[in-house]
């Protein structure tokens, strides 16, 4: 089983000593949480250039904020809710709902299907693909996983998100979102069952019935081309251990897909921009 993301429990010792003004303990510190943080940012967000921002903006609060963590919850929830009040209502430049909705995706996802077979280049079989377009179809495997991500609502998504994604249990997914258990389980079930009866009913990496297969829309997106009008899109964010097309298709269950792609590489620059927008605004002093 695919281990899930995570945002660790902080020595106290280190914390204590980043409270001190220990610039390294500090850095540490934010290099420990960075990962996770940047997990939920993409995974709420859907756009890598407004998660790293998101994922900034938290880890300067975290940072500015340290003193005042009190022990009275672990301090992953701390983060957690840090994060939680920064990316519930943090503008995405990628579309979600309202504008996303499942009955949209699965229209889009058939008009791919069908140009595919009339142009006649369907192809059935992974082991026929050229290396290139297995890249091409994990692209549009972690693309069109996350766009059905984005058609829940936030607050629906981030509770599936903590679940799913981070393997959260009831009271600290309750906690984080300042929920009570019985009302994080009625969200969680209502956005599990949305969301996983969508991607059943067409995600070929979900069912085996299911009648989308991520290199046939990347064969339709090469048909199609680029719109004219469309901006381009980001590149991926790395993952921490990338999975190959062929394992992905092999998972048949929407857990491992999602775990498969959330954990990121640490992005080893994010903490020094921290420092230097603390520095800006006087909070340490020019290292």
């Amino acid at each position: 089983m695919t281990a899930p993301a995570r945002i660790p429990d902080i020595a106290d010792s280190l914390r204590q000593q980043a409270c001190a003004g220990d610039l390294r303990a500090l850095d540490a510190l934010l290099r420990e949480v960075e990962p996770g943080v940047f997990a939920l940012a993409m995974r709420m967000l859907g756009h890598p250039e407004d998660a790293r921002e998101a994922t900034q903006d938290v880890l300067v609060r975290v940072a500015t904020h340290l003193a005042s963590f009190r022990g009275e919850a672990r301090f992953s929830t701390w983060v957690f809710r840090i994060a939680r009040n920064v990316m519930i209502t943090y503008r995405t430049r990628a579309p979600e709902a309202p504008d996303v909705s499942f009955d949209l995706l699965s229209t889009k996802l058939a008009e791919g299907r069908a140009l595919t077979r009339s142009e006649g280049t369907a192809l059935t079989d992974t082991a026929a693909l050229s290396a290139e377009e297995r890249a091409e179809a994990m692209d549009v495997a972690r693309r069109c996983t996350q766009s059905f991500l984005m058609a829940l609502g936030r607050d629906e998504r981030l509770a599936y998100v903590l679940d799913v994604v981070f393997g959260l249990d009831g009271p600290q997914a309750a906690e984080v979102l300042g929920i009570a258990p019985a009302a994080y389980r009625k969200r969680l079930s209502r956005a599990r069952e949305r969301l996983e009866t969508a991607m059943s009913n067409e995600c070929g990496l979900i069912s085996r019935n299911a009648p989308c297969r991520c290199h046939t829309q990347a064969q339709a997106l090469r048909i199609a081309g680029p719109p004219a009008t469309a901006p381009s899109r980001p590149a991926l964010p790395v993952l921490e251990a990338p999975i190959s097309y062929e394992s992905l298709a092999e998972l048949f269950s929407v857990v491992e897909v999602l775990r498969a792609q959330s954990r990121y590489a640490a992005d080893h620059s994010l903490p020094d921009a921290v420092r230097r927008v603390l520095q800006e605004r006087g909070w340490l002093g020019a290292s």
